[in-house]
């Protein structure tokens, strides 16, 4: 798979690249390029199904080590194949909905080594991506 700059791909995995990424992160930035949810939505889950395909990110949640207690965030993938992972993001990731609360956070991709490699041999995203934010 071939990531071109200043593309959704590139994005996800650019900001993945940081720690863990949320789906309502990867939504945020899916709406620099498609406005309407509906679009949005579909352009995000063929871009996520591309990107792991390829061996780029993994699709999981965070979890806590101790749940008891609820200390000790980690990274866990979610069980099945990536058609099963397919099947659970879509019905997670509803941008749709307006209160964000349950489903921005209901998701989180983890870049691989290879994906990794990806991020390192491209050019920073441009800055017009991040104008507004923090």
């Amino acid at each position: 798979m071939n990531i071109e700059p200043d593309t959704i791909e590139h994005l996800v995995l650019q900001q993945a690249a940081d720690d863990w990424l949320p789906i309502g992160n990867a939504s945020a930035y899916a709406s620099d390029f498609v406005t309407d949810l509906a679009e949005r939505k579909a352009l995000l889950l063929d871009t996520i199904r591309s990107l792991a395909a390829a061996g780029y990110i993994r699709i999981g949640q965070l979890a806590f080590h101790d749940p008891e207690q609820r200390r000790g965030l980690h990274w866990v993938e979610w069980s099945g194949g990536l058609d099963d992972h397919m099947a659970r993001l879509a019905e997670v990731y509803t941008p749709e909905v307006e209160d964000t609360t349950w489903w921005y956070y209901a998701c989180w991709l983890n870049l691989t080594d290879a994906g990794r490699q990806i991020v390192e041999a491209l050019p920073e995203p441009d800055d017009r991506f991040f104008k507004g934010l923090p």
